[in-house]
């Protein structure tokens, strides 16, 4: 087919196996961590004069056709090969303005150039050595074991020692029309010096690799051989007795019981102070050995006080980590005062907050406006560490100068993709928020957990069945995006269970912002016939489970709170109807939530000095749920069984008689119980209170 005329040409019939086959490869390598982290690298096909490329900041690993921005060739090689930046191309500065391209002559000849509406999408700035590189493919990665050679101290002679003359190296240009000037002028050097074609394969110093292939299979064939040798040579290097900088002697590890406390300690203390409005950041932690051990060695210390590596790691960790030495004989308690203090030596520093912190001995924490961002920054931040280590084996590290490291960060085309790498940090009633939701795998829990991540947050399920919790979460992230919800299995009725599920909110989230203690059962049974263990089983559940629930949830809150003190936080039980006003032959049921108003009332009064509120809402009977409508526990079949409805023969005579009871004709339903969810958190200036939501069937007075 052809597209209509957007730029200076008309868009030829779509090369329909050509880009399957570009696609196929940008998937491949772009879902290998090893060659590229959330929207690195780039990749290009060229046909019938039209370049078409991956645009700014979309995943090699989730590229489609799609995505792809077309462009006329022709502009883009004579910007290339001019001895101007083509700024007076009126053509280009007018589209290229309105576009956002802003001052760079490659974004506004690119803007230019298009040949179909490319939906708001820039292509990126490195698009002008895909235009001139002869083969029909280029891929460009930033793989670990290959930028431990661009990294390198001694990078040009260790490429040369490796590769031979089958790998062009290109020092460190500062990206876009320099650095693709750059590639044609060592390309040129090397026909001249040699006689023989330039390779396909190009090394940039402080930055990556570019693979040109006329095939997939030459782009996977050129690739493997890289990383291969490289490896073979690591291999070499590591088995040597001698010792290498990277194996420096490191302090011990953190005790683990310590260890703990202190990501305990941080993590919601850090959601605090790297905060930039009303919303905390999520703040993700890792205790891989790179980041706890080798950061602890002297040559680990030089790497993270040394300075970014690479442009992607300015993009997406920034330039300045901080370095947060915890003595041993620190108390924990003590220790958000010394970040608090460390932080702003860094900002004071070098004008900006960090993204990742680094605590050697410990692990690294990364901050994000979502989970996936977090998560990028911790796996690009240990990548650099990974290459930063590799360099060390085989020589030494070279960082990024002063005037190569600036260049990044005030760069309009990093900044840009920047933005667009950020993704959605979501919208919503519940955005920027992180919640627990206990008995979340079905039910009023998961109907709650499933409205906070659509609503924009992140929830973790927390449920006995954890099989079934893993399940609905991961369900909520395919929806929703990766991290929005995760799952813990989580026993209310044991101590230790609460505690390392609320411990596996902070290490994934940071901290918290809302508990919603919904797990509870109900065991139906007179006074006279209910056996012990019923009667026990159910106040377990229902009010030793909330106790403990906040005994773990408060002390992460109050951090926060400490860190951020106009930062409020939440927590929400999940009572019954059955806790304003008693319930004939269920007195076990009953007696609990009663007991967990009387609870709520003085958590609150305890905890609003940490900044949480402490509500409880008291939901009328959830007919359609599984408490009642259970084909074999639920409460419709306990209540026949019981003889509770007087006269009932069916299940549909009890459902019948309960709905009667309520003026409003219904049971109630989980959009009744988020409404007065959200407005518990909204509300500023209540706390202690149990909110009935019963259809006017049990009202206070």
């Amino acid at each position: 087919m052809s597209g209509r005329q957007f730029g200076r040409r008309e868009l030829p019939p779509t090369p329909v196996a050509t880009l399957d086959e570009l696609i196929e490869v940008a998937r491949r390598f772009g879902r290998d961590p090893e060659f590229s982290r959330g929207g690195g690298g780039n990749a290009s096909a060229k046909e019938d004069g039209v370049l078409y490329i991956k645009p700014s900041g979309v995943a090699l690993a989730t590229l489609t056709a799609g995505d792809l921005v077309p462009l006329d060739m022709e502009p883009l090689l004579a910007l290339l090969h001019s001895g101007d930046a083509a700024a007076d191309d009126a053509a280009a500065d007018a589209e290229g303005e309105a576009a956002g391209a802003g001052g760079d002559p490659v974004m506004r000849t690119a803007m230019a150039a298009r040949l179909a509406d490319a939906g708001g999408r820039r292509p990126s700035v490195e698009l002008l050595f895909h235009a001139f590189l002869p083969e029909r493919f280029v891929l460009h990665t930033h793989p670990i074991e290959i930028n431990a050679v661009t990294c390198n101290s001694h990078g040009a002679a260790l490429a040369g020692r490796l590769f031979g003359d089958r790998a062009l190296w290109v020092p460190y240009t500062d990206p876009g029309l320099p650095l693709a000037r750059a590639i044609v002028e060592a390309r040129r050097a090397y026909v001249e010096r040699t006689g023989r074609p330039a390779p396909a394969v190009t090394l940039m110093q402080n930055h990556g690799l570019i693979v040109g292939g006329n095939s997939a299979a030459e782009i996977d064939e050129r690739s493997t051989w890289l990383v291969e040798t490289v490896r073979a040579t690591m291999d070499r290097v590591t088995a040597a007795p001698t010792a290498s900088p990277a194996a420096e002697s490191a302090q011990a590890g953190v005790d683990p019981a310590r260890a703990r406390t202190l990501v305990d300690v941080i993590a919601p203390s850090l959601r605090g102070l790297l905060a930039r409005g009303d919303a905390l950041p999520v703040v993700t932690f890792d205790d891989a050995p790179l980041a706890a051990s080798f950061t602890a060695t002297p040559a680990g210390r030089g790497v993270v006080l040394g300075g970014p590596l690479t442009p992607d790691q300015i993009v997406y960790t920034g330039s300045w980590p901080l370095l947060l030495d915890v003595p041993e004989d620190v108390a924990p308690d003590d220790v958000p005062s010394l970040l608090r203090e460390r932080l702003a030596e860094l900002v004071a520093e070098h004008g900006t907050p960090p993204i990742v912190v680094v605590v050697p001995g410990l692990g690294l924490f990364a901050a994000g406006d979502t989970w996936d961002q977090a998560n990028t920054a911790r796996h690009v931040y240990r990548d650099a560490l990974r290459v930063a280590e590799g360099a060390l084996f085989l020589g030494g590290v070279r960082a990024l100068a002063d005037a190569e490291r600036t260049f990044i960060e005030a760069w309009e085309a990093e900044a840009y993709r920047r933005g667009v790498a950020a993704g959605d940090a979501g919208t919503g009633r519940f955005a920027g928020k992180v919640a627990l939701v206990t008995g979340a795998a079905q039910g009023f829990g998961l109907a709650i957990a499933a409205d906070l991540v659509a609503q924009g947050g992140h929830v973790v399920l927390a449920d006995l069945n954890a099989a079934l919790a893993e399940s609905n979460a991961r369900d909520l992230e395919a929806r929703h995006g990766p991290g929005r919800a995760s799952a813990v299995a989580m026993n209310v009725m044991d101590e230790q269970s609460v505690a390392d599920g609320l411990h596996a909110t902070v290490v994934r989230y940071g901290g918290l912002d809302v508990l919603v203690s919904n797990a509870g059962v109900l065991r139906a049974g007179g006074v006279t016939s209910q056996p012990l263990a019923e009667f026990d089983l159910v106040t377990k559940v229902n009010y030793r489970g909330y106790f403990l629930g906040v005994r773990f949830a408060a002390p992460i809150m109050a951090r926060q709170h400490r860190a951020k003190p106009d930062q409020w936080s939440d927590i929400i039980e999940i009572n019954s109807k059955s806790g304003l006003a008693g319930s004939s032959r269920n007195s076990a049921y009953a007696g609990s939530k009663f007991g967990g108003i009387g609870l709520t009332q003085s958590f609150a009064l305890e905890l609003v000095g940490d900044g949480i509120k402490v509500n409880a809402i008291c939901p009328g009977n959830f007919f359609d749920g599984p408490l009642w409508a259970d084909p074999e526990n639920g409460l419709f079949v306990q209540y026949l069984r019981e003889g509770k409805v007087p006269g009932a023969k069916t299940l549909d005579d009890v459902r019948h008689f309960y709905e009667a009871r309520v003026p409003m004709g219904r049971g109630c339903m989980p959009a009744d119980v988020l409404e007065a969810l959200y407005y518990l958190i909204a509300q500023r200036y209540e706390t202690g209170q149990a909110l009935p939501v019963t259809g006017g069937q049990v009202m206070l007075s």
